[in-house]
Parts: structure tokens; C-alpha cells; sequence
């Protein structure tokens, strides 16, 4: 008896639990209805896609740019940044590469972009600065569609073009690079000159303001450190950075000198003042330390010596900043705050702005130095970092003394340049002025001379006249 009540009690509970779970549920079912309807919020929907027609964006496109007689043949180099040849290499290596520049059709069976078009709405955002969905008027490309065309059309340059448009001096480049510069700037062993450039963030989130926030910037800034030569070719960058650093702050996060540490760079000597340096040397202003690879102007110079090498030292240092001005007007995007999250694509559209700005100076004929794919380089071990010879080459590096025997040498050799510039000068003037002065005096000879044939003819004439009378 007490077993068959145990068990009819137990399916009483069971039956219970669910009776109560079952309204539990239409209890929770009903309270979130209710807070739906009562809600004042619309519910968004994704909207029907439009029928932008992108066959006849690209026909348009192609009308206009890239026909023989183009509508805006004329306008390409301004509105592209660079020659039509240029770009449609791009768009041939980019579509050969990555399928995602390659013309495909989705599931619906309809076609999708052409390469031409995508590159262009990429290199269009690039150059102009405009959000993604100012293009969708003309080539018929939605705001997302266009902004992801520009994100991976960076990532692909970067992976493409990188290891020869961003690539470190080999041996051949700083030959060529010591040459120019000593002839253009007078200023021997000079690889180029370094500095630190800010791209305003505007996008920065709140959490992250503070380390990116500096008091001469009034919005938070990434920072770019970089190298640049004469000719305003980049010969490093080293982006990321938060914008509240220093410029030495970002030289201790650089790897500028990392080659040289590791025992891997490619040193090339060069005399000044009948002393040899082992490497060549970058250009600096006044923050910067006092490394052997760094040559600063003198503070204050009270001599003419140092007056005159601080003017050409400060004159040839402008290389760096002209290049940034180049590069902010051809790319206009580095130029206005950057309108994205994530700072792994900032970063990538300023290493493809910076690519691109390379190649353009190399197809135009303006770059000092060409690349030699044929160029055998030595590939060693490099050192580790628990090293004696890492350690020393750091001191080396590092070496204050070093820094002021070559400023004094260079000091020395601008001044001794410059003065033997003026003797040159005065002697010309003064052959000039010997050269005028025999030209007046032999003008002086000729009058005379025609005065002694005039005097000779009218005594001709009178005896003459006397021979007629007779």
C-alpha cells in the first residue's frame, strides 16, 4: 500500500513541475510581447538591394578613363595621383594575385565588380579623402562594398609591393644616395633625413583617448616615424604609435636600427675631413639624442664655421618634411582624420599611401635609386639579443662622442667648401673685370686708330686740292 502511494505522489510532482514550467514560459512569452509592442523603437530590417545597374558604372568608367578617346583623359594623372600605365599594372598584378579583384558572379548568377572598378573606387578614396559612399552615384558601388574594396586593395599593395617599394637601402642605393646628397646638400655620407608625422584620429574610442591625446594636438593622433631621402622617396616608416609619445619615445619603439644591432645592415664607409666613418648617417632637429647615426644642428652657433653648417644642415633636413607635405597632398586621406575603428586598417592605408607614393616617384623618373632585381645581398646570422657583439654595436650606436667628431668634421668640411666656393667667385670676378677692361682699352685703340686714317685722308685731300690749283 505505502508503495503505490509513493509512486502516484511522485507523478503528481512531475506533473506539476511542467504544468508550472509550461506558464512560466507563457508568462516570459507574454511580458517580452507586451515590451514589443509598447516599445516606440522600430525594429530594423534589412532593405531590398537597389538596382544600381554596375554594368553601366563600368561602361561609364571605362568612357571616361580608359578608352583611346577618353571624356577625361587629360584629368587622369589628377585624379588617379598617377599615370594610366601605372594603374592598369596595378589592377593586372592585383587581379592576378587575389581573387577578390577578380569579376565573379554570386549566387544569384549576377555578375559582380570589375577589377577596374573596385581599384578605382580605391584609389579614388585614397586620393580624395571622401567617404565610402560618395561613390555610388558614379560607379554604382554601395557604401560597404567600397569600403571594403579600399581595405584590401591596401593589404594587397602592402603584400605586393612591399619588399621592393619600402624596402631598407641595399649597398648599391647608399652609393647613389651618398652621391646625390653630397652633391645637391655638399653634405658627404647623408642617407637622408628623420622625423615623426601625426594623422588625426577622429574615430578614436573613448577607453583610448587619453594615450592618444597629446596638448599641441587637439584630438587624438597616431604617429609616423620615417626616413626620407632628396628625392622624397621613403626609405622607412614605422606607423602606429600612440599619438601622446615623443619623437624619442617612438625611437625606442622603432626598428630603424635593428639591423644595425643584429649585425645585418649594410654599412658602407665614406670620408669626411680625412677621417672615415663606418656608416652613413640620417639628418635630425634639436629632440632627437646625440647617436652616431645622427647628425643634429648646433644650438647655438658662435662662430661662422657653425653658423654656416647649421643653415645647411637645416636646409637639407627640409627633405623629410616636404616629403610628408607630398604625401599629404597626393594622398588626401592622411590629410583628413581617419574615420575607422580599427587601428590595424589605419595602419594599412598608410603603408599602401606610402607604397604608392614610392612608385609613382620611381615611374615618373624622379627616384635617385633603382631597384636591381639581379643585386646578389649577403644574407648573415643575425646576432642575439644576449650577445657581447649586440651589445656593442647598441654602444656604438648610441656613441656621443661619435656624434661630435663627425658633426665637427662635417662642420669643418661644409666651412672649408664654402670658402674655397668664394675664392673661386672672386677670382672669376676679377678675370671678368681684366676681360672688360682690355675690351675698353682696345675699343680705345681702334678709336684712335680711326682718327689717324681720317687725319691721313684729309691730308690726301689737300694735296689734292693744292695739285688742282697748280
Amino acid at each position: 500500500m505505502s508503495s503505490k502511494s509513493t509512486s502516484s505522489d511522485e507523478d503528481n510532482g512531475e506533473g506539476n513541475d511542467e504544468q508550472f514550467i509550461g506558464n512560466l514560459m507563457q508568462c516570459t512569452l507574454a511580458y517580452f510581447e507586451n515590451q514589443a509592442g509598447s516599445s516606440n523603437v522600430p525594429i530594423r530590417r534589412r532593405g531590398a538591394n537597389l538596382r544600381r545597374e554596375r554594368e553601366d558604372g563600368h561602361e561609364r568608367l571605362i568612357n571616361d578613363y580608359f578608352v583611346d578617346d577618353a571624356v577625361y583623359a587629360s584629368k587622369f594623372r589628377r585624379r588617379f595621383r598617377m599615370e594610366k600605365p601605372l594603374f592598369l599594372r596595378i589592377v593586372g598584378d592585383l587581379e592576378a594575385r587575389f581573387s577578390y579583384f577578380q569579376q565573379r558572379w554570386d549566387a544569384r548568377g549576377v555578375k559582380g565588380f570589375t577589377p577596374i572598378q573596385k581599384c578605382t573606387t580605391a584609389i579614388r578614396q585614397l586620393a580624395t579623402g571622401l567617404g565610402a559612399d560618395s561613390w555610388d552615384e558614379y560607379l554604382r558601388m554601395s557604401e560597404r562594398t567600397a569600403r571594403d574594396a579600399l581595405y584590401k586593395f591596401s593589404k594587397a599593395i602592402i603584400k605586393v609591393y612591399g619588399p621592393r617599394y619600402l624596402r631598407k637601402p641595399t649597398t648599391n642605393d647608399i652609393h647613389q644616395l651618398y652621391t646625390i646628397h653630397q652633391g645637391r646638400h655638399g653634405l658627404p655620407g647623408m642617407i637622408g633625413s628623420i622625423d615623426c608625422m601625426h594623422w588625426a584620429w577622429s574615430m578614436c574610442p573613448n577607453a583610448w583617448r587619453g594615450q592618444f591625446m597629446r596638448g599641441d594636438h587637439k584630438e587624438p593622433t597616431i604617429i609616423l616615424e620615417a626616413v626620407a631621402s632628396t628625392d622624397l622617396w621613403f626609405w622607412h616608416a614605422f606607423f602606429g604609435v600612440a599619438g601622446s609619445n615623443n619623437d624619442i619615445n617612438v625611437l625606442d619603439q622603432s626598428p630603424v636600427f635593428n639591423d644595425i644591432f643584429q649585425g645585418i645592415s649594410h654599412d658602407v664607409p665614406f670620408v669626411v675631413n680625412n677621417v672615415t666613418y663606418k656608416r652613413g648617417y640620417y639628418l635630425t632637429d634639436g629632440i632627437y639624442s646625440e647617436y652616431s647615426v645622427f647628425v643634429k644642428s648646433w644650438s647655438h652657433p658662435n662662430d661662422e664655421k657653425r653658423l654656416r653648417f647649421k643653415a645647411v644642415q637645416e636646409g637639407a633636413r627640409k627633405d623629410i618634411e616636404r616629403a610628408f607635405g607630398v604625401l599629404k597632398k597626393r594622398f588626401n586621406i592622411i590629410y583628413n582624420p581617419a574615420q575607422t575603428w580599427d587601428d590595424r586598417k589605419i595602419k594599412s592605408l598608410m603603408y599602401a599611401c606610402i607604397i604608392l607614393h614610392n612608385m609613382i616617384l620611381e615611374y615618373e623618373g624622379k627616384a635617385i635609386c633603382r631597384f636591381d632585381e639581379n643585386e646578389v645581398l649577403p644574407h648573415p646570422e643575425p646576432l642575439g639579443f644576449d650577445t657581447a657583439q649586440y651589445r656593442a654595436n647598441r654602444v656604438e650606436v648610441r656613441s656621443r662622442e661619435l656624434h661630435n667628431n663627425l658633426r665637427a668634421d662635417l662642420s669643418e668640411h661644409v666651412h672649408r667648401n664654402a670658402v674655397e666656393a668664394i675664392e673661386i667667385e672672386e677670382d672669376e670676378e676679377l678675370f671678368l673685370t681684366s676681360d672688360e677692361e682690355a675690351e675698353e682699352y682696345m675699343d680705345d685703340d681702334d678709336d684712335d686708330e680711326d682718327e689717324d686714317d681720317e687725319d691721313d685722308e684729309d691730308d690726301e685731300d689737300d694735296n689734292d686740292s693744292y695739285g688742282s690749283e697748280d
